[in-house]
């Protein structure tokens, strides 16, 4: 099973760079309409996760610009490489799901993890030293980044969804969903 580690490397590192780039003297603090609430959280279980997979909700909550798709599966990437619109990686990720559903069908979400800058509500600096992520919604501080992850699944005609991670963002612009990840491995039928 891929760790957590591993599969928030692009969120992460995408993270990092804006907490290296906003790194100064003078501590900003950030304003609360910026960060997640519970309230989007139950937002995202009725309007985006009831009736997963729905082409509908992916398209409301893209980021139409900037919505990446990270996979090993060669036309997924091939529309990543292309740099096609949102609607078509979304259109082949839920072709993906309705197509494969013997690959989907045992698989459930895991409890979100939040990444979060430690103190930006009070006016830390931002730091990569200050980046956390953890299961448990943080109090008092800002969560700018969701991930819903699902852990590998079993081996169905030799393939393995090894790794299904989706990941809204909440910053500067409203909530919305920044990538999925979603890779596969050859395995062993029995």
């Amino acid at each position: 099973m891929i760790r957590r580690t591993t599969t928030a490397l692009v969120p992460l590192a995408a993270a990092a760079a804006l907490a290296l780039s906003g790194a100064s003297n003078a501590a900003v603090i950030v304003p609360a309409d910026r960060c997640f609430t519970a309230s989007d959280l139950e937002g995202l279980q009725r309007g985006f996760f009831q009736h997963f997979p729905d082409a509908d909700a992916f398209l409301q909550y893209a980021d139409k610009e900037r919505f990446k798709l990270l996979t090993n599966a060669p036309e997924g990437r091939q529309l990543e490489n292309d740099r096609r619109p949102a609607r078509e990686k979304i259109a082949w990720l839920i072709s993906v799901f309705s197509d494969y559903r013997e690959l989907f069908s045992h698989f459930a979400f895991q409890k979100p993890y939040f990444t979060y800058m430690v103190g930006q509500l009070r006016g830390a600096a931002a730091s990569v030293d200050n980046l956390h992520t953890r299961q448990r919604f943080p109090k008092n501080e800002c969560v700018q980044e969701v991930n819903y992850d699902v852990p590998a699944g079993p081996c169905v005609a030799s393939q393995r969804l090894t790794n299904l991670s989706i990941t809204f963002v909440k910053d500067e612009r409203p909530l919305r969903l920044s990538s999925v990840e979603m890779f596969f491995n050859a395995c062993r039928s029995k």
